[in-house]
């Protein structure tokens, strides 16, 4: 029996890998941010699952994986590349290049399934001297990020893949490597280990149900395509995570205490409250639970709301992209406008980063009277950016500050006014709450690039027009909850 063979043999287990016992090194991102996804994953019923298309997530990856590609032939024009398609054909070949001492291996793929883990790996790199199994060389691990800065899920995804490697070849390398974007950054393996234990320990609670990880706030509870199952689930038990700003030490201090609902805080004490937690949360919590046993929002502060009005008032929203390149360069490319006095929306749209001061300064032109214009925004994201984008464009930097000036922040102005029945004051968790609901099921932010994106390759007007509509829509989410607050019965707090 050959030494590849024998090594597929102990690290196979006799099977292929499965991840509803097997863990993927790439998962470590979704255990560190999503593990109730994960847990889900197990545990959840399956019928539940809503698979949600993420275009820009699969955009990234191709383009990736044409950069890394490019960056490997470069920097080790003597790289063997993994073919394979089929994971065990990928395992094997990769063992057996490793064994003949290639110089370098793309796409590499390291088993060690009597430990339920696996792993790809960018580039496998030969370091002549030390003795492995294979011989005279051992191999070190290249990983190649899009990010500029080491993220901790990279940090210990790196590290088990080294763990696995070390397990096979019989030599631990100390150091890894993780090619950023500008920068070379090593990873200490061995600094890393005892986390990579904890992490590892932790899914494995997770896989047998000994621990059920906390969701995150709705409307993104959990990712695809445990999504809507996990806003359900969250909803229904009225958890405490419906309460904003909570964080998890403050909800465990209020379960400690016997309150475990939304329902139950509602029928809380407010006094006793200030007793368990501080002040602004007590209140913040209580009046919030008001809100949604009555699913209406309490008022926090008056005179506040409605906003002050002017001759035109615009409700406006940006939407910017990555150019997918190296330099990861962005730019807004579109900006979407609802004119509440013409009762129309109005786009002005760039095809190219190049075009984007034109479009800000058509959007300026747009507006007639700009000392009785108000520009109500969510966030304070566009006011950023216009103030940013003032240096950039030196030509239009008065239009720009001008616009700057003109603007109001819806979000602020709500949160200070209501107590509202939302997770969160995210426009996308606001709006929903009183009953507003975008057109499109398969676009939201992140889809906009994708579709912008092939759009400019394309021409597809059907791409843009649907681009076009997720805005309008961010704009019409605005004014709804503008004017819904308005003619909505208020609940005054007793004081």
């Amino acid at each position: 029996m050959s030494l590849e063979e024998n090594l597929y043999n102990t690290f196979s287990a006799g099977r292929a890998p499965d991840e509803k016992i097997d863990f993927h090194a790439s998962k470590m991102f979704s255990l560190l941010e999503d593990p109730f996804g994960i847990w889900c994953d197990f545990h959840a019923p399956r019928e539940a699952s809503v698979f949600e298309s993420n275009r820009y997530e699969n955009l990234k990856v191709r383009t990736d994986k044409s950069n890394r590609d490019s960056w490997i032939t470069q920097n080790f024009p003597n790289t063997f590349f993994i073919k394979a398609d089929n994971i065990t054909e990928r395992f094997k070949a990769t063992l057996a290049a490793m064994a003949r001492g290639e110089e370098a291996i793309a796409s590499a793929s390291l088993w060690n399934l009597p430990e339920n883990v696996f792993c790809g790996v960018n580039l496998l790199v030969k370091i002549p001297g030390e003795e492995s199994v294979f011989g005279p060389y051992h191999y070190k691990i290249i990983q190649l990020k899009r990010a500029h800065d080491i993220k901790d899920h990279y940090s210990l995804q790196v590290s088990l893949s080294n763990k696995i490697l070390w397990q096979i070849q019989g030599v631990f390398p100390t150091y890894a490597r993780v090619i950023l974007n500008g920068k070379d950054a090593k990873i200490n393996c061995v600094l890393m280990s005892e986390r990579l234990e904890q992490e590892l320990a932790k899914w494995r609670g997770i896989k047998d149900g000994t621990f059920e990880p906390e969701p995150h706030k709705p409307p993104k509870a959990a990712s695809s395509p445990w999504r809507v199952y996990a806003n359900k689930v969250v909803t229904e038990r009225k958890d405490l995570l419906m309460l904003p700003h909570l964080s998890a030490a403050m909800r465990n201090l209020l379960k400690e205490a016997g309150y475990k609902t939304t329902d139950d805080v509602a029928n809380a004490d407010l006094n006793v409250l200030k007793t368990i937690l501080e002040d602004p949360w007590a209140t913040e919590s209580y009046y919030t639970s008001i809100a949604y046993m009555h699913n209406k929002p309490v008022l926090k502060e008056e005179g506040v709301f409605p906003p002050p009005r002017k001759k035109h008032n615009l409700y406006f929203d940006f939407e910017a992209t990555e150019t997918f390149t190296k330099d990861n360069e962005s730019f807004v490319y579109l900006i979407g406008v609802w004119d509440a006095e013409e009762n129309k929306f109005i786009s002005f749209v760039a095809k190219n980063k190049e075009e984007e001061e034109k479009i800000f300064s058509d959007f300026f032109d747009y507006i007639k009277e700009p000392q009785d214009t108000i520009l109500y925004h969510w966030t304070e994201y566009e006011v950023k950016k216009m103030r940013s984008l003032a240096s950039k464009y030196p030509d239009i930097a008065q239009k720009l500050n001008a616009l700057a000036n003109m603007c109001l922040d819806l979000k602020i102005l709500i949160g200070k006014a209501f107590y509202l029945p939302s997770p969160s004051l995210s426009l996308k968790a606001a709006a929903p709450a009183f009953g507003f609901n975008w057109r499109q099921g398969d676009c939201g932010a992140m889809d906009s690039m994708v579709f912008y994106t092939n759009w400019c390759k394309t021409g597809d007007n059907n791409l843009i027009e649907k681009v076009l509509m997720y805005n309008e829509d961010d704009c019409k989410a605005m004014i709804y909850l503008d004017e819904y607050l308005q003619k909505i019965e208020i609940i005054k707090p007793v004081k």
